[in-house]
């Protein structure tokens, strides 16, 4: 990320840490703009041109948002007044601020983001259906309506959201890949990093208990555990935060023995 989009997006992340009453329906709002910004070239380079009268800008917020609650049309004000890095920056760091947003009222963040794991993993197991949402060839209103056929009943209506505005991101070319980085910006919000940890069988809540603690004190921080039970590990467990790995699997130990016997 550029300095200048790196500039922008704090201090907007700023103002909108700053208001009160953040709901769902602000969330939904910001979706919106980003969406709005995501389909129109036109309205993104304006929007985000620096030459532009911030008048001029102004105006135009108010009529193609004229919708929305004046929190959501504020902060689209001000995003415009900021200077970008590329138009697509703008657009893109909407997106961020809606989770921000969803993560700022959720009174569970925890099970949030245990739910939003489930659905990584539920979309990213199939083939067939992952291709289905992440397909830039069918229309987000029916990629939309399969994630709620997919998971009505069975999510928080956060979640759901969530996950429906994953079909419309541009952030990445897979819906699950959406799906894992909105459960990081989450991870973000609440002071935590997530740990992704990849294990043969279950573990028991004594045994997460300890993993995660141990965790903890290595990294010097809190840790959001998401586990994923994956047969080809054999044994043992594979661990990984950010760009570090921590492989302690019986598969990689194999491996390692095959290839200094080679």
């Amino acid at each position: 990320m550029a300095s200048s989009t790196r500039q922008a997006r704090q201090a907007i992340q700023q103002k909108l840490d700053g208001l009160s009453g953040i709901d769902l329906r602000l969330a939904l709002e910001l979706f919106a703009i980003s969406n709005a910004l995501q389909s129109s070239a036109q309205l993104r380079s304006l929007l985000s041109d620096p030459s532009a009268e911030q008048q001029t800008k102004d105006g135009v917020v108010n009529k193609v948002f004229a919708g929305l609650s004046d929190a959501a049309k504020d902060l689209a004000r001000y995003g415009a007044s900021l200077r970008w890095s590329a138009t697509r920056d703008l657009a893109a760091t909407f997106e961020v601020l809606g989770v921000r947003a969803v993560a700022a009222q959720s009174k569970n963040l925890d099970a949030l983001q245990a739910e939003l794991f489930g659905i990584q993993q539920l979309t990213g197991q199939d083939a067939e259906l992952e291709l289905a949402l992440s397909s830039t060839r069918a229309s987000g209103e029916g990629k939309e309506k399969l994630v709620q056929n997919l998971l009505s009943g069975k999510v928080s209506e956060e979640a759901m959201e969530l996950a429906k505005q994953a079909v419309y991101s541009r952030s990445y070319k897979r819906f699950a890949q959406v799906v894992e980085e909105y459960g990081l910006l989450l991870a973000e919000f609440a002071g935590e990093s997530v740990a992704h940890i990849r294990v043969a069988k279950a573990l028991s809540a004594e045994q997460l208990e300890r993993l995660g603690k141990a965790l903890a004190k290595a990294f010097g921080r809190e840790l959001q555990l998401n586990v994923e039970v994956d047969a080809e590990v054999l044994g043992g467990v594979h661990v990984t935060i950010g760009g570090e790995v921590i492989d302690g699997t019986v598969l990689t130990k194999l491996v390692n023995a095959r290839l200094q016997l080679g």
